[in-house]
């Protein structure tokens, strides 16, 4: 069985045994209209390409640029630290430059380099104080970001594994793996702790693999060239990188598609954490994921009419991604109606993952 079918029946397996969330078939349909809308507004606005065939959220002005020597080693510190950047009950937002979450972590790791500070570099961060890690991450208004100690840790952690395994650059941990996207996914979650995802749900263990995933489709959005040596293939398994934002979640919820048992809302509604590995962690992840099937499906169904296709050839092209297309429709979305979806409950999930 290959590793992707592995994925999706253990996600299916998950959001059918769930209790505390499930999925508003229904409802996806609504979703699948607002993401052809998506689609329509960018065919319009000479865009399609941007939204069909890489991120949307790697074009920002705080990543770094396709050609930069760093690139590798920038990707991986900014996924390390991308994991539960939402503050504690009753304390103000961590923001930098006004953004928040994922973001600020990008604008943050953007300003500490053109401040000199060379964060990509593992002999770097790995002799970071506490004092100084706090320095490189003030937000707006001298809030610290969240776990800061923790995420010192971390950096130590898996700089050491870079300096110790891989000559000191995570460029040569993707060299390792010859290519293959899956071989690399898994070698990054095995090999550094913070990316492992084994929990247990109901006697059964589950390898989710969020993170590197993550990771995997940030390298395979950089390096395209066929002739790089860090080009991966991932052609024809493409995964879903919508927990790259925590937030993701409430846009669901929004959408009425993913609904919570009223005993499970009330525990949200009181903002405290869910941990990872919990059963109503997992059943939040999973059933997100399997609503992120269930629309590609439905899409692929609906776009393959031949009104859609005449409108817009792009859609008939080999590398027309309808996997980026959702994750670009759902990062938007979350940019343009921030504060209306702040009306939504927020799981704030204690997690390393994302």
């Amino acid at each position: 069985m290959s590793q992707e079918k592995q994925d999706i029946d253990t996600m299916r397996y998950i959001a059918a045994k769930s209790q505390n969330v499930s999925i508003n078939m229904r409802k996806i349909n609504d979703l699948a209209t607002e993401v052809i809308a998506y689609m329509s507004r960018n065919h319009n606005n000479e865009n399609i390409y941007a939204v069909t065939r890489s991120y949307v959220r790697l074009s920002s002005e705080f990543h770094p640029e396709k050609d930069d020597k760093r690139t590798a080693d920038w990707l991986f510190v900014l996924n390390t630290l991308n994991f539960s950047l939402w503050s504690l009950k009753d304390m103000p937002e961590w923001t930098v430059d006004g953004f928040t979450g994922y973001m600020a972590l990008c604008a943050a790791i953007k300003r500490a380099i053109d401040n000199g500070k060379p964060m990509w570099d593992p002999k770097f961060y790995t002799t970071l104080s506490i004092v100084e890690m706090i320095q490189i991450f003030q937000g707006d208004n001298n809030i610290s970001m969240p776990r800061t100690s923790q995420r010192l840790t971390i950096l130590h952690e898996v700089g050491k594994i870079l300096l110790d395994d891989y000559d000191g650059t995570f460029a040569n941990c993707i060299k390792s793996c010859e290519h293959d996207a899956i071989k690399l996914m898994i070698t990054i979650h095995d090999k550094f702790p913070s990316y492992n995802d084994v929990v247990i749900y109901h006697d059964r263990s589950v390898r989710l693999f969020t993170k590197a995933w993550t990771l995997v489709t940030d390298i395979w959005n950089y390096f395209d060239d066929e002739e790089d040596e860090l080009k991966i293939d991932i052609e024809g398994m493409k995964h879903s990188t919508i927990f790259v934002d925590y937030r993701v979640v409430q846009i669901f919820d929004h959408f009425n598609v993913l609904v919570y048992s009223k005993k499970f809302l009330d525990e949200l509604k009181k903002e405290e954490f869910i941990f990872h590995g919990t059963k109503e962690e997992i059943e939040i992840r999973c059933c997100s994921l399997m609503i992120v099937r269930y629309l590609h499906q439905m899409l692929m169904k609906t776009l393959e009419q031949d009104t859609f296709v005449k409108q817009i050839p792009v859609l008939k092209l080999p590398d027309f991604d309808c996997t980026c297309l959702i994750d670009n429709f759902l990062w938007d979305y979350l940019q343009l109606h921030n504060k209306q979806l702040k009306k939504n409950v927020l799981c704030k999930i204690y997690t390393e993952n994302y």
